[in-house]
């Protein structure tokens, strides 16, 4: 028999009901009423038919300590990666930590989402957590610890995408003026390469080819809080990559390196020769920005401005993707599609341009453009 059902009129919840599982030992649960021990049975029993069967057991695990096993094991990933998802993780703590996998509900994960709002988190960082949150479940999905995510259709808050400024030569050259002298060149590099930040901090003498004009993107300055700045792998795989230079780049690295030579082979450095770090070039880059092109301007928007440049030139996002290092072309099209709007209206001219290469010498071309609603209601 698959379950039975005992009464045993001596307890406080005298109906038993029990069934074996896939794992070979016995589940009971008691209540007070019959009925009641009928239908958790059947719907038990019902489970195990349609293979949705998980063992009560393994939803015991609290979510703090399910998400640190989770932490633990995303070695793989960069350092960047690691330190946002533990930041996640320790603010979603004090409102769900204690709470068990199987005890989990979506009114408890949107009421942390509601609190951390109203503790004056941005969208983006109460989305952010959400997200980890949501990943942690659909592994303990996966795990089988709990049949189906309580995440699973919860609405995130809508997140504004930040600004760009796109910057036209003449401003990044000004820029680059504003700046220290030893950090002048970083700016042209950035526009004209579409570098990240940490992949510029952590450009080695060794990953420029001056000869073949060749920038070779082989690492990334790390810093996490509470560790000392190091050099580790790129945001993904296809993050390192090389890209052809401009002669402008190749003169002004030349320039650089003759007046700063490279210290244990990096590029840029502290005037002491150390890391240079995001927090203390971010002072000097606000005071080069105000006194330049003025506020807001930040790094990053040196590489949407790359980027805005290829698409004006009516470079293919494929490669556009290749020169950035996205993961894929449609995280190119999602960032930029707004910019490439205007480009079909290139294409259209190179049709024109085809189509009148086609033309014989006799074949006369209109010079009026056509009412075609004219022609079809004729007076």
């Amino acid at each position: 028999m698959r379950g039975s059902i005992q009464h045993r009129p001596d307890r406080p919840a005298s109906w038993r009901a029990r069934y074996r599982g896939p794992d070979g030992r016995f589940h009971s649960k008691s209540f007070d009423r019959k009925i009641d021990a009928e239908r958790w049975l059947r719907s038990a029993l019902g489970k195990l038919d349609r293979g949705e069967w998980v063992d009560p057991d393994h939803g015991h695990i609290r979510w703090v300590d399910y998400s640190a096993q989770l932490l633990a094991g995303r070695i793989h990933l960069s350092a960047r990666t690691i330190e946002t998802d533990r930041r996640c993780h320790q603010r979603a703590v004090p409102f769900i930590g204690d709470v068990t996998l199987s005890k989990l509900t979506p009114e408890l994960l949107r009421r942390m989402m509601a609190e951390l709002t109203a503790a004056g988190y941005a969208p983006e960082t109460v989305t952010k957590t959400m997200r980890w949150v949501r990943l942690t479940l659909n592994q303990a999905v996966r795990d089988r610890r709990i049949l189906s995510s309580p995440a699973h259709g919860i609405r995130l808050p809508q997140v504004r995408r930040s600004d760009m400024r796109l910057l036209n030569p003449s401003e990044v050259q000004a820029l680059a003026q504003a700046l220290p002298e030893r950090y002048g060149s970083l700016a042209i590099v950035a526009a004209y390469t579409g570098l990240r930040w940490g992949e510029l901090a952590g450009l080695r003498i060794t990953d420029v080819d001056m000869l073949r004009r060749r920038l070779t993107v082989r690492s990334a300055l790390v810093e996490a809080s509470g560790q000392p700045p190091r050099l580790g792998t790129p945001k993904t795989k296809t993050s390192e990559r090389t890209i052809a230079l401009p002669q402008a780049v190749i003169d002004t690295l030349a320039n650089h390196l003759g007046q700063h030579p490279p210290v244990d082979q990096m590029i840029w450095t502290t005037d002491r020769g150390g890391f240079l770090r995001r927090g203390s070039f971010g002072r000097i880059w606000r005071r080069a920005v105000a006194e330049s092109v003025g506020a807001p301007c930040r790094i990053h928007d040196l590489r949407h401005t790359h980027a805005s440049w290829l698409i004006a030139a009516g470079e293919h996002p494929k490669a556009i993707q290749t020169r950035l290092g996205h993961s894929s072309i449609q995280v190119t099209i999602d960032r930029y599609g707004h910019l490439m709007d205007g480009l079909d209206d290139q294409t259209a001219e190179r049709l024109d341009a085809i189509a009148q290469s086609a033309r014989g010498p006799g074949v006369a071309q209109a010079t009026q453009p056509v009412d075609l609603q004219a022609r079809r209601n004729p007076r």
